[in-house]
């Protein structure tokens, strides 16, 4: 165990252990087979927590979400499905695209320093397309995310997954970094 100094200058690689504690949802699980459904769901618990920030981690979360003009201010997204190549269903050329590198099973401090930047100046209507994988980088925006902000990531074959970022849940996340 040592201390976690975010944003981390060294990458986190993450064990399999660490991978299968993470694999739990971090906020509620929003469940239905419909995936529409699920997005609506989302959709009226953003609205009526009126946050902050909303972020969208995955390419399905945040096609779904788009699709159902759902107010995402930052999507971050590798053009992957489950690790198949993908079409994101989103025009790129309407937003800010910001480009970073994180390989798999890992955090880098590339792209925390990229999401980093873009949480903490609000930067609104952005893509963050990562060359590598996203799914990890949940816990980074966890960290980085203004408390009250809504974090959404896709939970597969279950639903999706929404997260209200709070002090708590950051120490959470910074003790689920120390065991790594």
């Amino acid at each position: 165990m040592y201390d976690v100094v975010w944003p981390p200058k060294s990458k986190i690689v993450f064990t399999e252990e660490m991978k299968e504690k993470v694999r739990k949802p971090i906020g509620e699980l929003i469940k239905d087979r419909d995936p529409d459904i699920v997005t609506i769901k989302l959709k009226n618990i953003i609205e009526e927590s009126r946050p902050s920030l909303v972020v969208a981690v995955g390419d399905f979360t945040s096609s779904q979400l788009y699709k159902h003009s759902v107010n995402v201010d930052i999507y971050i997204v590798d053009e992957k499905i489950e690790r198949r190549k993908t079409t994101l269903n989103i025009p790129m050329d309407n937003f800010n695209v910001i480009e970073c590198v994180n390989e798999a099973g890992t955090i880098s401090p590339d792209a925390v320093e990229k999401i980093d930047k873009v949480l903490r100046e609000h930067k609104k209507n952005t893509i963050i397309k990562v060359d590598g994988e996203e799914d990890l980088l949940t816990l980074a925006v966890i960290l980085s995310a203004p408390e009250n902000s809504i974090v959404i990531y896709g939970q597969p074959g279950e639903g999706a997954v929404i997260v209200k970022v709070s002090r708590e849940l950051k120490e959470k996340m910074l003790e689920i970094l120390r065991d790594c």
